[in-house]
C-alpha cells in the first residue's frame, strides 16, 4: 500500500494523475497538479522506492531526452476495489450454477440499490450541478472521474479508473448497466463513446439533456 499520512495522500494523488495522463513527463505532471517540477520529482523518488512508478527517457530529436513516468504492475493494485475478487468469484458461481440471466438480475439489483442511495441527492437539481455532483461521487468511489460541459445541454464524463474492470472483462453487460444507471439517475440520454476495452486510458460517456 502507498505510505499513509500527508505524504502518502500526495503520493497517491501523483499516481492518480499518472494513470489519468498515461505516460506523462515531469512537466506534464507539474502542470496538471499545479506544483513545481522539483516537488513532482520528490514524489517520484518516493514512489520509485515503493515500486509503483518507473522512469524512461525518450529522445525527441532536439535537446536532452524527455523523462517519462509510467505506472508499474504493482501500482495497479492501488486502484482496485478490495472487494473486486470476491465479487468476481460470486458472479462466476452464479453463472455456473444459475446461468447468465441471473447475472443481469444481480447487476440490475445493484443499479436499483445505487439509485435509492443517490436519487434524493439529485432531486430537483439543475443539470450542470447534477453532472458535477456525479463526478464528485464517482471520484469518492475510486473512478478518477472528470466532467466537461461541451455545449448547451451536452456534457462529457471521463473515468480513468474502473473498480469493476475485472468483472466487466468477463461480463461486458456491466458497462451497459453503468450507462443505464447514469440515465436513470440524471434523467438524461447517455451514450458510451469509449471504454478501457477500446485501447483507451478510460471510459468516456456523453450526457445529453432530454
Amino acid at each position: 500500500m502507498v505510505e499513509t499520512g500527508r505524504s502518502g495522500r500526495s503520493n497517491f494523488k501523483v499516481l492518480e494523475t499518472i494513470k489519468k495522463l498515461g505516460t506523462p513527463s515531469l512537466s506534464d505532471l507539474a502542470k496538471e497538479m499545479k506544483i513545481s517540477k522539483t516537488a513532482v520529482l520528490k514524489h517520484i523518488y518516493s514512489l520509485e522506492r515503493q515500486g509503483y512508478v518507473e522512469r524512461s527517457y525518450v529522445t525527441t530529436g532536439r535537446g536532452r531526452p524527455v523523462c517519462r513516468i509510467s505506472l508499474t504492475d504493482n501500482a495497479s493494485g492501488e486502484f482496485q476495489n478490495i472487494y473486486q475478487q470476491i465479487a468476481q468469484e460470486a458472479l462466476s458461481y452464479i453463472e455456473e450454477n444459475f446461468g447468465c440471466a441471473l447475472i443481469n438480475k444481480v447487476l440490475e439489483a445493484r443499479n436499483e440499490k445505487m439509485l435509492k442511495r443517490y436519487e434524493d441527492i439529485f432531486k430537483d437539481m439543475e443539470t450542470g450541478k447534477m453532472v458535477s455532483k456525479l463526478e464528485e461521487i464517482r471520484n469518492r468511489e475510486g473512478y478518477i472521474a472528470e466532467s466537461d460541459h461541451l455545449i448547451e445541454g451536452k456534457y462529457e464524463l471521463k473515468e480513468y479508473n474502473c473498480p469493476l474492470i475485472k468483472i466487466a472483462e468477463k461480463y461486458r453487460s456491466a458497462c451497459e448497466y453503468e450507462r443505464k444507471f447514469f440515465e436513470d439517475l440524471l434523467n438524461m440520454d447517455v451514450s458510451i463513446i469509449k471504454t478501457v476495452f477500446d485501447d483507451s486510458r478510460g471510459c468516456t460517456f456523453i450526457l445529453k439533456e432530454r
